[in-house]
């Protein structure tokens, strides 16, 4: 294991300074094409310095995609003001879900596209309770638009996955002349909730 830096500040500096590194690396060169020695000589750091502060490569990528669903879902819970109804809740959410990705098309590669990426590696981090929180986030908001309870799950599975096509189709189809995300979304929801 690598030597653990004299004090918690100093360990905490370390381990951000990792992970900043690893963002710009991996979203410029890819997740494959960067090696954990790669990354210790960016950082300035012996590898099993990195392996103090993470597990291996793919505990930095995970790391990664949690701040980013983080960043996401905490501006779509900003956005959500009191006085909105649950449609209009929804309607929201779904827009900015679809055009913080657009917007980030860096993160959405990282997130959606990284290269030699196992199952395991998805299945383990769609485990962890901060990323299930995301998705019980979005029942919640169509939970009550949803009027046969019983496709609650189906419906939000669904929409989760259009959402994801939008972006997707936006980030790697730029060539096509798509209507906009924000008509896309509408038609999405009035879709997905058509007979729900």
């Amino acid at each position: 294991m690598g030597r653990r830096p004299k004090s918690d500040r100093q360990f905490e500096e370390l381990r951000a300074k990792i992970i900043l590194c690893a963002l710009s690396l991996f979203q410029e060169e890819g997740y494959a094409a960067i090696s954990m020695r790669r990354l210790a000589k960016e950082v300035g750091c012996a590898p099993m310095t990195i392996y103090a502060h993470f597990d291996g490569k793919i505990d930095i990528l995970q790391h990664l995609w949690a701040d980013i669903l983080g960043e996401l879902f905490d501006h779509i819970r900003h956005k959500l003001t009191p006085d909105l109804d649950d449609e209009e809740r929804l309607s929201l959410a779904s827009k900015i879900f679809v055009q913080f990705w657009i917007d980030h098309p860096d993160h959405f590669r990282l997130v959606f596209m990284s290269a030699e990426i196992t199952r395991a590696d998805v299945g383990s981090f769609l485990n962890k309770s901060n990323t299930l929180t995301h998705f019980h986030f979005y029942t919640e908001l169509v939970e009550p638009v949803c009027v046969n309870k019983a496709r609650v799950k189906l419906v939000t599975d669904t929409l989760l996955n259009m959402l994801i096509g939008i972006a997707f189709c936006a980030n790697t189809i730029k060539d096509y002349p798509w209507s906009t995300a924000e008509n896309m979304v509408d038609v999405v929801l009035e879709s997905a909730l058509n007979k729900n």
